[in-house]
């Protein structure tokens, strides 16, 4: 039998992003937007009768913000609402070692921009943190 350096230091095959993502079932929000390497799950809920937007982003990006926060644009026809998000301290947790992180945000919202996020066609999502912006298409 014959040792081989090649066979040694060949690189691990890499599994990708977006299969991954796909098989990601997280039940505690509603899928709402993707692109080729995230995964945005949002809904609007209440807390002591004020509605804010609960989010979760799922993604290859590890996001560790302190002090800042971040923001994300709903980007419709005729306008652009942007959140900033509730906490200015942001962290993302490894879904085991699989180079996926999870991502949860929360961001406050008056009634009418529920009604609006809810109601109006929605044509890109984008998520703002440090000098990155997501991309994502609504689903």
């Amino acid at each position: 039998m014959a040792f081989s350096l090649s066979k040694l230091f060949k690189p691990k095959p890499t599994v990708d992003a977006s299969e991954l993502l796909n098989q990601i079932n997280y039940t505690e929000g509603t899928k709402f937007a993707e692109c080729a390497t995230h995964v945005l799950y949002a809904d609007v809920e209440e807390l002591g009768g004020f509605p804010y937007l609960k989010t979760t982003l799922f993604g290859i990006d590890e996001i560790n913000i302190r002090r800042v926060g971040c923001s994300i644009s709903y980007i419709f026809q005729n306008e652009t609402l942007t959140f900033t998000s509730d906490n200015t301290t942001i962290e993302s947790h490894q879904i085991q070692r699989s180079g996926i992180y999870f991502t949860p945000v929360d961001f406050e919202l008056t009634d009418e921009e529920a009604s609006k996020i809810k109601t109006n066609k929605l044509v890109e999502i984008e998520f703002k943190y440090k000098k990155n912006t997501i991309h994502l298409k609504p689903i």
